[in-house]
């Protein structure tokens, strides 16, 4: 049986539609103006959905369950923060499929469908997660263990079909659409948790009601014909290339996700008991120093990734100024931070103050992470799936290593955050370098001559 009919075997719904005959590609929706105003909405309302939640968690649990809670917060954005590989490839395979001619063969021609490949790699995800179940409720889920392994593993597949749809609708440049899932994710978690908050739910209620932001996808499918479309969508590569790209991805996802969203756990994996309890705000100040930096920058991946897919020659030089733009907002947050911080810390609770110069140096080390960030950006964009990996696993084991350290929690915390990231700069731009100053080659990698 061949893959296309394997794959009409298990989407006939889609298999019957119109798409095997020729048609003009959709229109696209310019990024700039309007789409580039919805997109920077929508991260501001992610970020402050965001600070609100720890905000409310704050002040309906105790600082030990806190600190549970911020270890769940961190798995749960891990395994959403994995994901994102999907989201990401998904983005570069839509939009690079849209640059083919369509034909009467497109949909027997081996491009692979989007949505199969993220629900192969969303149950997959579960599995590992069911896998990996024994040492998690040992080291890092001993309260309430079962329910909260279970949600991860939802979490794993639905998540995924998110990601999947979010790429799919940046690759398409339907930015409107894209603006409007990520605001309603980040809307509906947040009311569900102030629900639970304020029904005074114990710490696993809030915890599962983290979980409502996951339907925000199939609202997003159910409601608005653009959404369905973007499901159908295909790949410019047979499903098993997909999956491949994917895997990079997923690789430099992790690494990325463990420094950025899932921190926490590295830290309690190498931090004795009795101080991890107390390590709620230092934990809090990390989450409040990278929110208004790395939250909106998130956003506009998706915006920098179609750009740079889009016109590989000149789009990665576009984001030149926005490097030197992280730095100088680094260094003017964590003056701002430095000044400000620790009142603005006590508003959490008098139990969460942290030193001026800790908060200080968070600040600037969620600088250097944004920069990572949007250099591994260009890095996948431009197709060097192997650099991108290797950009972010180099961070994630030099990060892990300053860890195991024996300093205190802020001394590691700091080290560990600023010279991970710049580890990986490194990498990813020694790539870039290469990818410029290679004789022959574009720089999307075309040979030339």
């Amino acid at each position: 049986m061949t893959q296309s009919t394997t794959e009409s075997s298990q989407l006939t719904d889609f298999s019957q539609s119109s798409e095997f005959l020729p048609e003009p590609p959709p229109p696209r929706e310019s990024i700039s103006g309007k789409s580039a105003l919805g997109v920077g909405a929508a991260s501001i309302v992610a970020a402050a959905a965001g600070i609100v939640i720890l905000f409310v968690t704050s002040h309906a649990l105790s600082p030990k369950d806190n600190a549970e809670f911020l270890s769940f917060w961190a798995a749960l954005f891990f395994v959403c923060g994995v994901l994102g590989g999907v989201q990401a490839e998904t983005t570069r395979a839509v939009g690079s499929a849209r640059k083919l001619p369509p034909t009467p063969a497109a949909g027997a021609g081996g491009r692979a469908r989007v949505l199969l490949s993220g629900l192969i790699v969303g149950a997959s995800g579960a599995l590992v997660v069911v896998a990996l179940s024994p040492v998690l409720a040992r080291y890092v889920f001993p309260r309430d263990s079962a329910t909260v392994l279970l949600a991860l593993a939802v979490t794993a597949v639905l998540f995924s079909c998110h990601a999947t749809l979010a790429g799919a609708l940046q690759g398409m440049d339907k930015w409107s659409l894209f603006a409007g899932q990520v605001s309603l994710e980040a809307l509906l978690r947040l009311a569900a948790i102030a629900a639970a908050a304020a029904l005074s739910m114990p710490l696993i209620g809030i915890e599962l009601a983290c979980l409502l932001a996951l339907v925000a996808w199939i609202v997003i499918a159910l409601r608005f014909p653009d959404g369905r479309v973007a499901l159908r969508a295909r790949a410019d590569v047979p499903l098993g290339k997909l999956l491949q790209n994917t895997v990079h991805a997923l690789l430099s996802a992790a690494s990325s996700a463990a420094l950025i969203v899932a921190f926490p756990i590295l830290l309690k994996l190498t931090t004795s008991q009795s101080e991890y309890a107390l390590s709620a705000p230092i934990l809090l100040a990390i989450s409040l120093t990278r929110a208004p930096i790395m939250v909106p920058l998130q956003a506009f991946q998706g915006v920098a990734l179609a750009e740079v897919v889009r016109n590989p020659q000149q789009g990665w030089k576009a984001l030149q100024k926005p490097l030197l733009a992280l730095l100088g907002i680094g260094a003017v947050g964590s003056v701002a931070a430095y000044f400000i911080g620790p009142w603005l810390m006590l508003f959490f609770g008098p139990g969460y103050g942290v030193d001026a110069w800790t908060l200080a140096a968070l600040t600037f080390a969620a600088a250097l992470m944004a920069i990572l960030t949007l250099l591994g950006t260009v890095v996948i964009g431009l197709g060097r799936h192997r650099a991108y990996s290797g950009g972010w696993l180099t961070a994630t084991a030099v990060a892990v290593g300053l860890l195991l350290l024996p300093a205190s929690v802020e001394i590691r915390s700091i080290l560990s955050l600023s010279f991970g990231p710049l580890a990986g700069i490194l990498v990813h731009a020694t790539a870039l370098a290469r990818i410029v100053n290679a004789p022959g080659e574009d720089a999307a990698g075309t040979r030339t001559r």
